[in-house]
């Protein structure tokens, strides 16, 4: 057998897999810009206004498992059509949509698209790589949710003031229906590795479960997503507040600072593939998210400065989610169990997401403003080192048993 005739990971199946993923973050980020024309249009109150905002992050924290687990028994390639359609029709239904609960309705249908493809899409990524290649695979699958919310962002607050926020939605419900259309086609190509048998579910999940890993990565997500959907839902407001920031400008620097995010993705996608332990990765991420935090929020500095810091922040804590989504393939006790495996993750990741607005909101209003926010950001670093500690144990263990 020549070299060129060797076996390659299939890097066009995973780039579209992570497309996948960056479609449904434009769903995520398409809300924040459209927010006050939405309330000005139907009428929302604030509480219905958060709930359009965060009922992805509901669903994810309560389906993640059992959704990672349902899937389970079903290809990817099933998997990713049923839950991309059922994306594009709640984003098509939500344009349509001439209520506050239609709009609501429009958002759960939605959600369970967002959480089928963040738990099918590993899947078919590790299917579609070589053990040599699956952590750079499953690292570069942490990108999708930076570049797809910064895409949103950018485009919508221009977009909403002048065509108005159905139009956003419009956008949005297309590239669901075009990567549909492509994943139909370009899907037909694939030539996945073979799988094992489905075991029952109850079995899979117990197998999944009893391990410490998936609760100890879902964990870390947790923790970390909780620090970067607080600062990244209250930045526009802090930085109009503090630095003087026009609320259209605060909105445009907020999207970039969510931009960086995905370079520390990369980043940490590269340096696994060559062979890097997880752990320093992660005790990186929390370690600098807990010190430019503290910085951004409570130090005097020129607005140019709080504006590096926060890129800091996330461009460090991306360090984190692809660390975590990497190690689906390696605490999952078969190929077949990385979507329950995959769905813990992606459900501590939304608990997080649900309650890190909230929770800063009630500390900078409860205790003082502003300058209150971090300590809920080192507490989190904490508790999210601990769990790392934790982790690098029970890999080094795994690693020895092998």
């Amino acid at each position: 057998m020549h070299a060129t005739d060797a076996p390659r990971s299939q890097w066009s199946t995973v780039t579209l897999a992570v497309l996948g993923g960056i479609v449904v973050a434009l769903q995520v980020g398409k809300v924040p810009p459209a927010i006050p024309a939405l309330r000005a249009e139907l009428g929302l109150g604030l509480v219905e206004a958060g709930l359009v905002a965060s009922l992805f992050a509901l669903l994810g924290a309560c389906s993640g498992v059992p959704l990672g687990a349902l899937l389970n028994r079903r290809g990817p390639r099933l998997a990713m059509t049923a839950a991309t359609a059922a994306l594009a029709c709640g984003a098509v239904l939500g344009a349509l949509a001439q209520s506050g609960a239609g709009l609501l309705l429009a958002r759960v249908l939605e959600g369970f698209g967002f959480v089928g493809i963040a738990v099918s899409a590993p899947r078919l990524i590790v299917l579609a790589s070589l053990p040599r290649d699956r952590t750079l695979a499953l690292g570069l699958w942490g990108t999708y949710m930076p570049i797809g919310m910064a895409l949103a962002m950018l485009v919508g607050g221009p977009l909403v003031a002048l065509a108005g926020w159905r139009w956003l939605w419009w956008l949005a419900s297309a590239a669901a229906l075009v990567y549909l259309l492509a994943f139909q086609w370009l899907g037909r190509r694939f030539v996945l590795a073979p799988e094992p048998p489905a075991a029952p579910l109850a079995d899979s999940l117990r197998s999944a479960f009893r391990r410490p890993g998936p609760w100890l990565l879902a964990g870390c997500f947790g923790f970390y997503s909780l620090q970067f959907f607080a600062v990244a839902t209250w930045l526009p407001t802090y930085l109009s507040e503090a630095a003087a920031f026009s609320a259209s400008g605060a909105a445009q620097w907020t999207a970039l600072v969510v931009a960086a995010n995905t370079v520390g993705n990369i980043v940490t996608a590269l340096l696994l593939h060559r062979g890097m332990a997880r752990a320093p990765l992660l005790l990186v991420a929390y370690l600098v998210m807990a010190a430019t935090g503290t910085a951004l929020l409570t130090l005097a500095l020129p607005a140019a400065a709080k504006l590096l810091l926060a890129v800091l922040f996330t461009g460090f804590g991306g360090l984190l989610p692809a660390a975590v989504l990497a190690g689906a393939a390696l605490h999952a006790p078969s190929l077949r169990d990385v979507p329950t495996v995959a769905g813990a993750s992606v459900q501590g990741a939304n608990l997080g997401n649900l309650l890190g607005a909230p929770a800063m909101a009630a500390a900078v209003s409860l205790f003082g403003g502003w300058a209150a926010a971090p300590a809920l950001l080192l507490g989190c670093c904490l508790v999210g080192i601990g769990l790392t500690v934790c982790l690098a144990v029970v890999e080094r263990r795994l690693s020895a048993a092998r």
